[in-house]
């Protein structure tokens, strides 16, 4: 491969790895709106635990299928650890936080992730925390703040659920931080099962210890269509596309994709709920993409630079 091969390559693994992270945060953000109707239904330990069994349903038998080479004892014991907070105890804690507050104001303290994520990159050395990945930061948070101005109404403990998304948070930064070393020894797929697995099973504890139903919750027809959505896409395909994306960038320029997850929340509460579209949320939507796009934009310049020195 010559030097131009390469660095067109690695231009293109960029742009893939920004937009697979779109489109895991865009799953993430329909979720929150899944999650918000389940709430109504059943316990959030259930509704945790059915998002993480459904993604090991699918994703397991095929990494055992497929994968060859797994981890040794001691990486599997610390990528399991680190899946049963991050796949495990974030959904179990986004149930929980969903039952005070509303999925648009959840996704919105969400936000404070790529934040988080590029503090905690460069306190630990692993990131650069360059002027284009700041400003792309501000602007596409900037544009949450300009769509959900209108549409964060608070409920009256709404504050409990925020301070529990933001715990959220910050297990969300610290795991896109201290996964990026894991994710270059071992496939992406590896990693979500080998996450996935015990996260499920410590659900599955957790909701028999608090009496919670789990293979059999009475959920109505909507109820379980949200539940094989969040299973499946919102689980599933969109833990793949956020690992792959960590693999292939940045903690920070994959974190920096989270604004479309509120910004989803809020359009599939304008297609299934009838809320109305506004001006502020089209023009909030434009300053996200205009935010990815310029913390992006240095990074591939640089990447591609450097393979072709």
């Amino acid at each position: 491969m010559t030097a131009n091969d390469a660095a067109a390559r690695a231009s293109r693994l960029a742009v893939w790895a920004a937009l697979a992270a779109c489109l895991s945060t865009s799953l993430g953000g329909s979720s929150f709106v899944a999650m918000r109707f389940l709430v109504t239904e059943t316990e959030p330990t259930t509704i945790a635990f059915l998002r993480n069994a459904g993604a090991a349903l699918v994703l397991a038998p095929i990494a055992f299928a497929l994968v060859r080479r797994w981890p040794g004892p001691r990486d599997l014991l610390i990528i399991g650890a680190m899946g049963a907070v991050f796949f495990g105890g974030l959904q179990f804690l986004f149930a929980t936080a969903l039952t005070f507050t509303t999925s648009g104001r959840a996704a919105l303290t969400f936000m404070t992730t790529p934040f988080l994520t590029l503090a905690l990159a460069a306190l630990f050395r692993t990131e650069r925390p360059t002027r284009f990945k700041v400003a792309g930061v501000i602007v596409a948070s900037a544009g949450v703040v300009v769509a959900l101005g209108q549409s964060s109404a608070a409920p009256p403990d709404a504050w409990i659920g925020d301070l529990i998304v933001l715990f959220g948070a910050l297990i969300a930064a610290s795991f896109n931080v201290w996964s990026n070393h894991w994710l270059r020894l071992h496939d992406p797929l590896v990693v979500v099962v080998t996450g996935v697995l015990p996260a499920t099973l410590l659900l599955f504890i957790m909701a028999q210890a608090l009496g919670a139903p789990t293979v059999s919750p009475q959920l109505s027809t909507i109820g379980w269509l949200a539940v094989g959505f969040i299973g499946l896409l919102g689980s599933s395909i969109s833990y793949m596309l956020w690992l792959w994306a960590l693999r292939h960038t940045t903690p920070t320029l994959v974190a920096v994709s989270l604004p479309m997850n509120p910004l989803m929340a809020l359009l599939w509460g304008a297609v299934l709920l009838g809320e109305p579209v506004t001006t502020s949320m089209v023009f909030g939507f434009v300053l996200v993409l205009i935010g990815i796009t310029i913390a992006n934009w240095r990074q591939r310049r640089t990447a591609t630079q450097k393979v072709a020195s």
